[in-house]
């Protein structure tokens, strides 16, 4: 009996130990763990831009399924809810595997009225094995571009790779801010 604690035992430090090494290691947030297979936001890769503060290949994720983005005509609701998290993946090339250089992360939460009620945070890394580490900035920078997309809560890119902006007289279609 002994024999089989000390067993369950080494197999729980283990798993910790390999949960720390290679989950833990990578500087990320737990609460985007697997962020990847949430909801896509962008249908296509939003290339880089002139002036676009997160220079790469753009992938955006957020934590909320279809339906409780879209509503039945196929319009999206606004606002996101209290705890959505939209997640920027910026790559290196537009290749999928490419180098992952930044992540930018949008949370709806409350009291953080000074920015629409988004928090704001960006993590990089110097190289392919190094961890991310979070990049230090004013989160009122970050809102100061994305209040122009208060027609759609502050987040640019919408669903299905569809986002819109008004440009002087005109409507043109793009992601001015990156």
């Amino acid at each position: 009996m002994k024999k089989i604690f000390v067993l369950i035992f080494l197999f729980i430090l283990s798993f910790v130990y390999i949960y720390g090494t290679f989950c833990l290691q990578s500087g990320l947030p737990e609460d985007i763990d697997g962020y990847r297979k949430w909801t896509r936001l962008n249908k296509k890769i939003i290339g880089p831009k002139a002036a676009d503060p997160h220079h790469g290949f753009k992938r955006e994720y957020v934590n909320r399924s279809k339906s409780e983005l879209v509503d039945s005509t196929g319009n999206l609701i606004f606002p996101y809810p209290e705890g959505t998290i939209v997640v920027k993946d910026v790559r290196k090339t537009a290749k999928k595997n490419s180098r992952l250089v930044l992540l930018s992360i949008m949370r709806k939460l409350p009291g953080n009225e000074t920015t629409g009620g988004w928090d704001f945070i960006e993590y990089t890394r110097s190289s392919q094995g190094n961890s991310f580490i979070p990049i230090n900035f004013s989160k009122e920078s970050c809102y100061a571009c994305h209040r122009g997309a208060s027609d759609s809560d502050s987040v640019w890119t919408k669903f299905n790779n569809s986002w819109l902006f008004t440009s002087g007289n005109s409507t043109a279609w793009g992601y001015p801010c990156g």
